[in-house]
């Protein structure tokens, strides 16, 4: 198994080989479980008492709210950490069910082998720290989302915040966006052609480009 838990968080372990990272005894002790496409990697409400990093696979995240209603919050591909950032909470517990969409590998890391590797190498500290941050705010986006009424409210919202610059890319396919909004496929393609037919935004093969600035803005 690849250092992928050391290269994920620190970018200078990436940059050192198999022999010198064993050498430096820079290797995490950790386990490996497998999980078959379909099968739970971890139930809301489950204890976060490892770091979870998805080290071959795709997994999704979802939400089954007191009426009985799924709702999909994420999907994830490795190499990536699953809850990071409620490893260290008081309320360390998984906010969502984790499933594997496909079969995959999870590394399990403890808690006091992770504030080991802090403790010893400041870079990793700092990926980690960096990436909980980051996803904090991923998750305050996504509560944004699903808070706004309207799918072209929704869309405009999701293109704004992934522009970079007057570019986008959606990031990913149609299906799973429109699975993401809870909206048909149809419905969410014709919301875009809309966008696209009053020039606000040029959109093709997953990619545009904002035409309207404030326009798009002004949708949500």
């Amino acid at each position: 198994m690849e250092n992928v838990e050391l290269f994920f968080f620190c970018n200078v372990c990436e940059r050192k080989s198999p022999e010198e990272i064993l050498s430096r005894a820079c290797t995490i002790p950790h386990t490996v479980k497998s999980y078959k496409k379909g099968e739970h990697v971890a139930y809301q409400g489950d204890r976060v008492d490892f770091l979870y990093m998805l080290a071959k696979g795709k997994v999704k995240s979802e939400v089954v709210s007191d009426p009985g209603i799924t709702l999909q919050i994420d999907e994830i591909s490795a190499p990536h950490p699953l809850a990071a950032i409620f490893l260290f909470s008081r309320n360390n517990h998984f906010p969502v069910d984790v499933i594997a969409l496909e079969d995959s590998e999870i590394i399990l890391i403890t808690k006091d082998s992770i504030e080991k590797q802090m403790a010893k190498c400041p870079y990793f500290l700092r990926g980690f720290m960096a990436f909980t941050s980051d996803r904090a705010l991923f998750l305050s986006e996504r509560l944004k989302i699903f808070s706004l009424k309207g799918i072209k409210t929704k869309v405009a919202f999701y293109l704004f915040r992934r522009a970079k610059g007057d570019e986008f890319e959606l990031g990913q396919s149609i299906t799973s966006l429109a699975k993401f909004f809870r909206v048909d496929r149809s419905s969410l393609s014709r919301a875009i052609s809309g966008m696209v037919h009053d020039g606000i935004i040029e959109f093709k093969e997953g990619k545009g480009k904002i035409i309207d600035r404030n326009a798009l803005k002004n949708m949500f």
